[in-house]
């Protein structure tokens, strides 16, 4: 019976990492990703299955999110996709996202590519938020971020 319970959770585990649309990412395409929302504010979570504060810092993020459902919400894991998918999609998969967010994860050989890409004056430090206002103006942020912080962004 046990052993049944088990495989009926691993299921459903995978069932909801099968749900997960996650998208591979090189550095020639995070221009497109950070202007998908011309005219509307993105918050852009970038982030790593071996980061201790990125699902804290996501969590925050959503809630925050809860109330200004006019801001676009973009993750994106520097972890290889060809070497995580399945890690990254169960633990995407647990995250309480909104549905339209929008998941990529690293597919460059050389993950600094994709860093250099995403800002050139990030050294790799995570979590690393990037704030796009309606405007295209960018302003990033490594560490947890505060509510007041989103809310002063967002003004």
């Amino acid at each position: 019976m046990k052993r049944i319970l088990l495989m009926l959770a691993a299921f459903v585990v995978a069932l909801n990492a099968q749900a997960v649309d996650l998208k591979p990412l090189r550095a020639p395409d995070v221009d497109a990703v950070l202007a998908a929302s011309p005219g509307r504010p993105q918050i852009v979570e970038i982030w790593s299955l071996d980061c201790s504060y990125c699902r804290e810092n996501t969590a925050r993020i959503v809630e925050w999110q809860k109330k200004h459902r006019d801001v676009r919400l973009t993750m994106i894991a520097m972890d290889s996709i060809d070497d995580n998918a399945a890690a990254l999609s169960q633990v995407l998969a647990t995250l309480p996202l909104p549905p339209q967010t929008a998941l990529y994860a690293n597919a460059e050989a050389i993950p600094e590519k994709l860093r250099r890409a995403l800002d050139p004056n990030w050294r790799g430090e995570m979590p690393r938020t990037l704030l796009i206002d309606a405007h295209g103006a960018r302003q990033a942020s490594s560490g947890l971020l505060q509510p007041a912080t989103l809310d002063a962004w967002h003004r």
